[in-house]
């Protein structure tokens, strides 16, 4: 699924939800929530891969958007290259676009029925992962369009570098016949367990992982990432867990583990 379709639904159509890791520089509203601050990343990455970023801003009286988009070169495979950059181009293209017609439309609205105006704000960015010769990346997006608080939402890419290049999905990492969900579940689990076994509350309704549940790596280990709302309330952000790597190297393709390894 692109991006623009999953994020599309959740905001009815008033704005496209990207992905990427953003400093927070919207300020629509006093009660617009803030992205967490990233890293923008212009340097080389799992071998002669570079991440140049690439700026697109809007500003008007009813919408406030800035875009920072990776435009990515040094890929084996320059037909996913270049389809992978134009796709997040049109994205961002799309999103500003939308966003500045929300923002019309809900400002002309307020005006007609006394409301008090609150500007749209759209905030794209993007972090680059660390994984060995694998690209990784995750492109972090923040929503306003007048509620009580915006919405963030983040997309992780895994990049096989091949010669036919492939977008990695989680389930893609692991050896056949090993059942890594339930693994990783139960460190899932144990974690949040863990986290909550002070106060005795536990906010997290989670049950399973799927088999593209967002991830990426830090420091050799597996990260498991999960969206706002999705196994919390808001308030709990967007929780992750790391999985250590003595958890899940044995369970890796041959040929993923090699890559995630080598410098």
């Amino acid at each position: 699924m692109t991006l623009l379709k999953s994020v599309t639904s959740s905001l009815l159509g008033t704005a496209v939800l990207l992905t990427a890791a953003t400093a927070p520089v919207l300020a629509a509203s006093p009660t617009a929530a803030k992205p967490v601050p990233a890293v923008q990343a212009q340097k080389p990455q799992a071998t002669g891969v570079v991440f140049t970023p690439k700026v697109m801003s809007v500003s008007t009286k009813e919408f406030e958007g800035k875009v920072t988009i990776p435009v990515i070169s040094g890929l084996k495979d320059k037909a996913f290259e270049a389809k992978l950059n134009a796709d997040l181009l049109k994205e961002a293209q799309t999103g500003l676009a939308e966003g500045q017609k929300a923002g019309k439309q809900d400002a002309a609205e307020a005006k007609k029925y006394g409301w008090e105006p609150r500007p749209h704000a759209l905030d794209i960015s993007y972090e680059v992962h660390q994984a060995g010769k694998l690209v990784s990346f995750s492109i972090q997006t923040y929503v306003y369009t007048g509620g009580a608080h915006g919405m963030t939402n983040v997309t992780y890419y895994t990049i096989d570098n091949q010669d036919k290049a492939k977008r990695l999905k989680l389930a893609d990492l692991f050896q056949s016949g090993y059942d890594y969900r339930s693994i990783i579940n139960q460190l899932i689990r144990q974690q949040i367990k863990e986290r909550t076994a002070a106060d005795g509350y536990n906010p997290y309704s989670f049950e399973s992982i799927t088999d593209d549940q967002g991830f990426s790596f830090e420091n050799g280990n597996l990260v498991i990432h999960f969206g706002q709302y999705e196994i919390a309330p808001y308030a709990a952000g967007m929780p992750s867990f790391t999985i250590p790597a003595h958890r899940f190297h044995s369970l890796l393709k041959p040929e993923i583990l090699a890559a995630l390894t080598q410098k």
